[in-house]
Protein backbone atom coordinates (compact mmCIF):
# COMPACT_ATOMS: atom_id res chain seq x y z
CA UNK A 1 0.00 0.00 0.00
CA UNK A 2 2.79 2.41 0.90
CA UNK A 3 4.60 1.73 -2.42
CA UNK A 4 1.37 2.43 -4.33
CA UNK A 5 1.03 5.82 -2.61
CA UNK A 6 4.64 6.69 -3.34
CA UNK A 7 4.22 5.74 -7.01
CA UNK A 8 0.99 7.77 -7.23
CA UNK A 9 2.67 10.84 -5.71
CA UNK A 10 5.67 10.41 -8.03
CA UNK A 11 3.40 10.14 -11.07
CA UNK A 12 1.49 13.28 -10.06
CA UNK A 13 4.70 15.23 -9.52
CA UNK A 14 6.17 14.06 -12.81
CA UNK A 15 3.18 14.56 -15.05
CA UNK A 16 0.58 16.51 -13.12
CA UNK A 17 -2.94 15.30 -12.75
CA UNK A 18 -5.28 14.92 -15.71
CA UNK A 19 -7.75 17.23 -13.99
CA UNK A 20 -5.21 20.02 -13.61
CA UNK A 21 -4.15 19.75 -17.25
CA UNK A 22 -7.75 19.78 -18.50
CA UNK A 23 -8.54 22.85 -16.41
CA UNK A 24 -5.58 24.69 -17.94
CA UNK A 25 -6.66 24.10 -21.54
CA UNK A 26 -8.28 26.62 -23.83
CA UNK A 27 -10.62 24.77 -26.15
CA UNK A 28 -12.59 25.87 -29.22
CA UNK A 29 -14.90 23.16 -30.53
CA UNK A 30 -17.08 23.51 -33.62
CA UNK A 31 -18.97 20.88 -35.63
CA UNK A 32 -16.01 20.79 -38.03
CA UNK A 33 -12.94 21.11 -35.82
CA UNK A 34 -11.51 21.14 -32.31
CA UNK A 35 -8.57 23.28 -31.22
CA UNK A 36 -6.97 22.75 -27.80
CA UNK A 37 -3.94 24.39 -26.25
CA UNK A 38 -2.58 24.16 -22.74
CA UNK A 39 -2.04 27.51 -21.04
CA UNK A 40 0.81 28.09 -18.61
CA UNK A 41 3.21 30.83 -17.55
CA UNK A 42 5.11 30.49 -20.86
CA UNK A 43 2.10 30.78 -23.17
CA UNK A 44 -0.15 28.45 -25.17
CA UNK A 45 0.98 25.07 -26.47
CA UNK A 46 -0.93 22.55 -28.57
CA UNK A 47 -0.72 20.60 -31.81
CA UNK A 48 -1.63 23.67 -33.90
CA UNK A 49 -0.58 26.44 -31.52
CA UNK A 50 2.86 27.28 -30.13
CA UNK A 51 2.75 30.78 -28.68
CA UNK A 52 5.03 32.40 -26.10
CA UNK A 53 3.33 35.05 -23.99
CA UNK A 54 5.06 37.70 -21.91
CA UNK A 55 3.69 40.90 -20.38
CA UNK A 56 4.59 42.72 -23.59
CA UNK A 57 4.32 40.17 -26.44
CA UNK A 58 2.58 37.14 -27.93
CA UNK A 59 4.84 35.40 -30.45
CA UNK A 60 5.20 32.09 -32.22
CA UNK A 61 3.13 30.00 -34.63
CA UNK A 62 -0.58 29.27 -34.82
CA UNK A 63 -2.20 27.20 -37.57
CA UNK A 64 1.05 27.38 -39.54
CA UNK A 65 0.96 31.19 -39.46
CA UNK A 66 3.59 33.38 -37.81
CA UNK A 67 2.31 35.49 -34.89
CA UNK A 68 4.21 38.57 -33.71
CA UNK A 69 2.11 40.80 -31.46
CA UNK A 70 3.21 43.54 -29.08
CA UNK A 71 0.99 44.04 -26.03
CA UNK A 72 0.44 47.14 -23.93
CA UNK A 73 -2.29 48.18 -21.49
CA UNK A 74 -4.65 49.38 -24.21
CA UNK A 75 -3.17 48.15 -27.52
CA UNK A 76 -2.34 45.03 -29.48
CA UNK A 77 -0.11 45.72 -32.49
CA UNK A 78 1.92 43.62 -34.88
CA UNK A 79 1.22 40.94 -37.46
CA UNK A 80 -0.51 37.59 -37.85
CA UNK A 81 0.41 35.73 -41.03
CA UNK A 82 2.32 38.91 -41.99
CA UNK A 83 -0.99 40.85 -42.03
CA UNK A 84 -1.40 43.93 -39.83
CA UNK A 85 -2.94 43.88 -36.36
CA UNK A 86 -3.87 47.14 -34.65
CA UNK A 87 -6.42 46.77 -31.88
CA UNK A 88 -7.50 49.07 -29.08
CA UNK A 89 -8.37 47.24 -25.85
CA UNK A 90 -10.70 48.70 -23.25
CA UNK A 91 -11.31 47.08 -19.89
CA UNK A 92 -14.27 47.89 -17.70
CA UNK A 93 -15.41 46.01 -14.60
CA UNK A 94 -15.87 42.38 -15.77
CA UNK A 95 -15.89 43.36 -19.49
CA UNK A 96 -13.08 43.55 -22.04
CA UNK A 97 -13.64 45.06 -25.47
CA UNK A 98 -11.29 45.28 -28.42
CA UNK A 99 -11.74 47.08 -31.71
CA UNK A 100 -9.62 47.69 -34.78
CA UNK A 101 -7.91 45.51 -37.36
CA UNK A 102 -6.88 41.87 -36.93
CA UNK A 103 -4.89 40.18 -39.71
CA UNK A 104 -5.93 43.00 -42.03
CA UNK A 105 -9.69 42.68 -41.31
CA UNK A 106 -11.99 44.90 -39.25
CA UNK A 107 -12.57 43.27 -35.86
CA UNK A 108 -14.59 44.02 -32.74
CA UNK A 109 -14.90 41.54 -29.87
CA UNK A 110 -16.48 41.80 -26.39
CA UNK A 111 -15.80 39.32 -23.59
CA UNK A 112 -17.86 39.37 -20.40
CA UNK A 113 -18.75 36.80 -17.74
CA UNK A 114 -22.02 36.22 -19.65
CA UNK A 115 -21.05 36.28 -23.34
CA UNK A 116 -18.40 36.52 -26.05
CA UNK A 117 -19.73 38.41 -29.06
CA UNK A 118 -18.37 40.12 -32.14
CA UNK A 119 -15.95 39.34 -34.91
CA UNK A 120 -12.25 38.69 -35.23
CA UNK A 121 -10.67 38.22 -38.63
CA UNK A 122 -13.10 36.36 -40.90
CA UNK A 123 -15.18 34.87 -38.05
CA UNK A 124 -18.10 36.28 -36.08
CA UNK A 125 -19.22 34.84 -32.72
CA UNK A 126 -22.32 34.88 -30.54
CA UNK A 127 -21.50 32.72 -27.52
CA UNK A 128 -23.38 32.72 -24.20
CA UNK A 129 -22.05 31.37 -20.89
CA UNK A 130 -23.33 27.92 -19.92
CA UNK A 131 -25.07 27.27 -16.60
CA UNK A 132 -21.85 25.80 -15.19
CA UNK A 133 -20.29 29.30 -15.66
CA UNK A 134 -17.20 27.61 -17.14
CA UNK A 135 -17.95 27.35 -20.87
CA UNK A 136 -19.43 29.51 -23.60
CA UNK A 137 -21.71 28.01 -26.25
CA UNK A 138 -23.45 29.42 -29.30
CA UNK A 139 -22.90 30.13 -32.98
CA UNK A 140 -20.19 31.40 -35.28
CA UNK A 141 -19.97 32.38 -38.91
CA UNK A 142 -16.73 32.31 -40.88
CA UNK A 143 -17.28 33.67 -44.36
CA UNK A 144 -20.38 31.95 -45.78
CA UNK A 145 -20.24 29.05 -43.32
CA UNK A 146 -22.50 29.29 -40.24
CA UNK A 147 -21.95 26.80 -37.41
CA UNK A 148 -24.18 26.03 -34.45
CA UNK A 149 -23.13 24.32 -31.23
CA UNK A 150 -19.80 26.12 -30.97
CA UNK A 151 -18.09 25.58 -27.60
CA UNK A 152 -15.37 27.72 -25.98
CA UNK A 153 -13.60 27.05 -22.67
CA UNK A 154 -11.29 29.75 -21.29
CA UNK A 155 -9.10 28.41 -18.45
CA UNK A 156 -8.22 30.37 -15.31
CA UNK A 157 -4.58 30.98 -16.36
CA UNK A 158 -5.80 32.76 -19.50
CA UNK A 159 -8.51 34.67 -17.60
CA UNK A 160 -5.78 35.97 -15.30
CA UNK A 161 -3.66 37.41 -18.12
CA UNK A 162 -3.79 41.13 -18.85
CA UNK A 163 -6.77 42.27 -20.90
CA UNK A 164 -4.58 42.74 -23.99
CA UNK A 165 -2.86 39.36 -23.50
CA UNK A 166 -6.17 37.56 -23.06
CA UNK A 167 -7.76 39.21 -26.11
CA UNK A 168 -4.66 38.67 -28.27
CA UNK A 169 -4.57 34.94 -27.47
CA UNK A 170 -8.32 34.52 -27.99
CA UNK A 171 -8.16 36.48 -31.26
CA UNK A 172 -5.49 34.18 -32.68
CA UNK A 173 -7.60 31.12 -31.84
CA UNK A 174 -10.99 32.54 -32.81
CA UNK A 175 -9.83 33.95 -36.17
CA UNK A 176 -9.11 30.46 -37.52
CA UNK A 177 -12.02 29.35 -39.76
Amino acid sequence: MRIARILTVAALLAGGSAVAKKNDTVELRTPGTTVRASVDAQGLQGPEVKLRMTDSALQGQAFERPVDLKLSDQRIQGTVDQKPVDLTVRERPEVVEMMGTFAGQPSSLTLSPDALTGSVGPCGYNLIIERDRKHYRGTRACGDQRENDVFLAIPKPLEQESASGRMAALSVLLSQP
